[in-house]
C-alpha cells in the first residue's frame, strides 16, 4: 500500500514538473497593452510585434541573460514615473526604445510604427 502511494507522490511530482518546464502554467501575454500617462493613453500592439518576429529581448533587456522560457517582467516593474538610479524614467525608455525602432525602421525602408505625438498618445484619455 505504502509503495503504491509513494509511486503515485512520485508520478505526480514528475507530471508536474513536467508542466511547469514546458510552460503550461507560464503567463500569458494580452495582444494589447494599454499604457496610461498624462500625456494620454498609448495603446501597444503586443501580438502586431511579436507577429513580426521581433526578438523579444529587444524589449525585454532583462532576459538577456535568462534561460528560455522565464517570463519577462513588465516594464513598469522597472521603468517608474521617474528615474531611478540608472535606470530611466519610463516616458525616456518608451521613446527611446519604442520611438527609436520606429524611426529606424523608417530609415530603413522596413514597415514602421508612428513616430508622431499624437499617432500613439490618445490625449483624450490620460492618467488621473
Amino acid at each position: 500500500m505504502k509503495k503504491g502511494l509513494i509511486s503515485i507522490g512520485i508520478l505526480a511530482v514528475f507530471l508536474l514538473s513536467v508542466l511547469v518546464v514546458s510552460g503550461v502554467f507560464a503567463q500569458q501575454a494580452k495582444d494589447e497593452y494599454a499604457i496610461d500617462n498624462t500625456f494620454g493613453q498609448v495603446k501597444f500592439g503586443h501580438k502586431k510585434h511579436v507577429d513580426q518576429k521581433f526578438e523579444c529581448v529587444k524589449c525585454h533587456h532583462e532576459l538577456k541573460d535568462k534561460k528560455p522560457g522565464e517570463a519577462p517582467k513588465a516594464c513598469n516593474t522597472c521603468h517608474k514615473e521617474k528615474a531611478e538610479g540608472k535606470t530611466p524614467a519610463a516616458k525616456d525608455a518608451f521613446h527611446k526604445d519604442c520611438r527609436g525602432c520606429h524611426e529606424e525602421a523608417s530609415k530603413s525602408k522596413k514597415p514602421a510604427g508612428p513616430t508622431a505625438c499624437n499617432k500613439c498618445h490618445n490625449t483624450t484619455i490620460k492618467k488621473k
